[in-house]
């Protein structure tokens, strides 16, 4: 019998550092492709809502989010450590997102279907906490209604695919709880 507890425990400490583990890599892959969009989305768009101006550097999400690193109202371009910061605290958030999403709604969800349906939902309420409820609150920078900070739309969608693309990370882990 103490075998049996022993096994079974040993089991649910693996499917926990299981999920720890895949909730870390997949924040990790997932905010890679988050923010490769968004530095594409960056360069296709000018510096100010004026024709005929410059276009933004690659760089700018992680200007953007090294204001969330420094508590500033904007990006200071003169600092030459912005850029590291913001890219530091992008991937470190990644991966806080990724294991929060691992460890609460991972268990939560035991079909692929209502995986897919939590993922889109946890990036929305990503969104909505990052750009509407924090960005209002604490960074000037991300107010939606900001003409030089990030587009919010783009933002909405970015977040929403976020919270999709971390899906199928966890989907044999979906199958095996289903079972």
């Amino acid at each position: 019998m103490a075998l049996l507890k022993n096994t079974a425990s040993r089991a649910k400490a693996l499917d926990f550092s299981h999920l720890l583990t895949t909730g870390a890599v997949a924040g990790l892959a997932v905010g890679f492709a988050f923010i490769l969009a968004n530095m594409i989305f960056a360069t296709s768009q000018s510096a100010l809502p004026v024709p005929n101006t410059p276009k933004l550097p690659a760089i700018a999400p992680f200007l953007d989010i090294g204001t969330i690193f420094y508590f500033d109202d904007m990006p200071q371009l003169t600092n030459p450590a912005y850029p590291l910061a913001g890219l530091i605290t992008h991937f470190s958030l990644s991966i806080v997102f990724g294991l929060i999403f691992a460890l609460i709604l991972v268990p939560l969800f035991s079909s692929a279907r209502a995986l897919l349906v939590g993922g889109v939902a946890y990036g929305g309420l990503l969104y909505i906490v990052n750009y509407q409820i924090l960005g209002r609150v604490l960074f000037e920078w991300f107010d939606p209604s900001s003409p030089m900070g990030p587009n919010p739309w783009f933002g909405l969608i970015t977040h929403l695919g976020f919270g999709l693309l971390l899906v199928p990370f966890f989907l044999t882990v979906a199958s095996r709880s289903a079972r």
